[in-house]
């Protein structure tokens, strides 16, 4: 029984009868008791002030959990007094999951010394613990946007980087990434027994620009064709049109998730190898997908060989088709077909495909085409219009840095980081006093690639100094066996090639030791070594009547 109302309850107390004000101060507190040992089983009630010492102590706690939760926080202070500690704990911890997390932290602390124990995660028992050091290892360098490198895709999910502004997840050209890594990247995707922990590893060199590595992931194409995908996704990043041998063959791949990459990835790295597969493609397609993926990549190409197709194309029912003909025809650069795209633009009623037109218009000589590309920058077109701000001469951008929206002019500003040249500092430079931070960081991370891209040393030079060779007729005698000169080479080439020097004849002092002659006359040509031998800058002056040999 409880009393009720203030009289009432002021009588109770006298009597000692509970009242209603009692018995809810009771309830809260037994509640309080209740979630004060549920917070400290879950270890959030400890003391949020623990210091750097005190974590570090707790990585060898022998609760497991007391040493997970000393790993992350330690992770998240970023501090490089507990480098060691938790690497050491990557390397002997006997919890997958400690081991795991003490990996995740040594990547956001990103001391060097732990890149061995992080290396050898990468052979760790447990699959989690190896993903892990593969997002630590790629964390040394970039942290934003990388969560996919793990992620498990299931199914065909379509790829479109024809729309790309070039701001996928990677990190810029000039920064220079420890050998070991990419090597022991590329070991877990030759190697390692889980299929999800190779694609991961596939990803990874594609964030870290591993463009030396396309020969050994291109050998890599005979695996999984889960992998294969990876691969093909990677070669699209790395943009590096040296892959093109190692994908035309799966143009027409059985599975489908490998042909449609395969034939986006041909079109974004302008391998005009494969236009005559991707017109075979396109023709005889296994799908309506691929047939519409091929004319894209073709039209990405802009080869003549395709310029039928285009034209074909240019009025066809379906606006995609409609729309990368025009295309097309924009990277032909035949100004003849101006008023045919100017007509068709008139009648066209989908916005895609009039933004493709102007486009065209504008590649083929007429500028004022860019205004309304520059239009779309605004609206829903937003990612096409930016795409090709990518192929318009640097010039023609200076005006759209001075109007429009900031979402349009941080476009054009970052379009002029990937293709302007110094002159474009000059007009970028104001922008960093503008209002809005992003469009100001946007300006100054322009200015910062153009300006690695204009001081970046220039590739070397094919070697072109003359040295001195020597010439020796085939039917010249060698006097050390008394038979003619050509006699003593075993892998000649004639003709317009260099010949060959076999190893005997070889000498870092004097021309032609192994089969020396009177009748050799001295002369000085470029050349260069190639794989198979000698070769020289105008081998075309060079009769299959003469041998070569290096002189000095």
């Amino acid at each position: 029984m409880l009393c009720a109302g203030a009289k009432s309850e002021r009588r109770c107390r006298r009597t000692g009868v509970p009242t209603r004000s009692s018995d809810r101060v009771g309830f809260s507190v037994t509640w309080m008791a209740i979630l004060l040992v549920s917070l400290s089983g879950s270890g959030l009630a400890r003391n949020p002030l623990q210091t750097t010492e005190e974590l570090i102590a707790h990585l060898r706690s022998p609760i497991p959990k007391t040493r997970l939760e000393a790993a992350r926080k330690l992770g998240e202070r970023r501090q490089r007094e507990a480098a060691g500690p938790l690497a050491q704990v990557v390397r002997t911890d006997t919890r997958a999951d400690v081991r795991r997390e003490a990996a995740r932290a040594l990547g956001l602390i990103k001391d060097e010394t732990t890149l061995p124990a992080l290396l050898a995660a990468l052979s760790d028992t447990h699959r989690d613990v190896r993903r892990a050091a593969i997002v630590a290892l790629v964390s040394f360098y970039i942290e934003a946007n990388i969560e996919f490198i793990t992620a498990e895709r299931r199914g065909w999910q379509i790829l479109n980087p024809f729309l790309s502004t070039y701001e996928a997840t990677i990190i810029e050209p000039e920064t220079k990434v420890d050998d070991r890594i990419l090597q022991g990247l590329l070991r877990v995707a030759q190697t390692d027994g889980d299929l999800g922990v190779r694609q991961a590893a596939v990803r990874a060199l594609g964030v870290l620009r591993a463009t030396d590595m396309i020969p050994q992931l291109g050998r890599l194409f005979i695996g999984h064709s889960a992998l294969r995908v990876e691969i093909l996704k990677t070669f699209m990043k790395l943009g590096d049109p040296r892959a093109g041998s190692y994908i035309i063959p799966f143009l027409n791949d059985s599975d489908a998730d490998v042909r449609k990459s395969a034939v986006i990835a041909v079109g974004l790295l302008h391998i005009s190898d494969a236009v005559p597969k991707l017109i075979e493609v396109f023709e005889r397609p296994r799908d309506e997908e691929t047939a519409r993926l091929a004319l894209e990549a073709l039209a990405r190409i802009g080869d003549r060989a395709a310029e039928r197709i285009f034209l074909y194309n240019l009025n066809h029912p379906f606006p995609e088709r409609r729309r990368f003909a025009a295309e097309g025809l924009a990277r032909l650069g035949d100004a003849q077909y101006v008023e045919s795209l100017s007509r068709a633009r008139l009648q066209e009623k989908e916005r895609s495909v009039q933004l493709a037109q102007a486009f065209a218009l504008y590649r083929l000589g007429r500028r004022e085409y860019l205004e309304a590309i520059f239009q779309e920058l605004e609206g829903g077109l937003h990612a096409q219009a930016a795409s090709y701000l990518l192929e318009v001469e640097p010039s023609d951008l200076y005006p759209f840095l001075r109007r429009g929206s900031v979402r349009a002019r941080r476009a054009v500003v970052e379009a002029l980081g990937h293709i302007g040249s110094r002159d474009a500092i000059g007009h970028l430079t104001p922008l960093l006093s503008a209002e809005d931070p992003s469009l100001v960081n946007a300006a100054n991370l322009a200015i910062r690639r153009i300006e690695r891209r204009e001081s970046a040393p220039p590739p070397p030079p094919s070697r072109t100094r003359p040295r001195r060779v020597t010439v020796l007729h085939l039917m010249d005698k060698c006097p050390t066996t008394s038979v003619p000169v050509a006699s003593c080479f075993t892998d000649r080439v004639l003709g317009d090639r260099a010949m060959p020097v076999p190893p005997q004849s070889q000498s870092p002092r004097g021309p032609h030791v192994g089969c020396p002659t009177g009748r050799a006359r001295q002369v000085d040509h470029p050349i260069s070594q190639t794989p198979s031998g000698l070769a020289l800058a105008d081998t075309h002056r060079i009769t299959g009547s003469a041998l070569l040999s290096i002189a000095s």
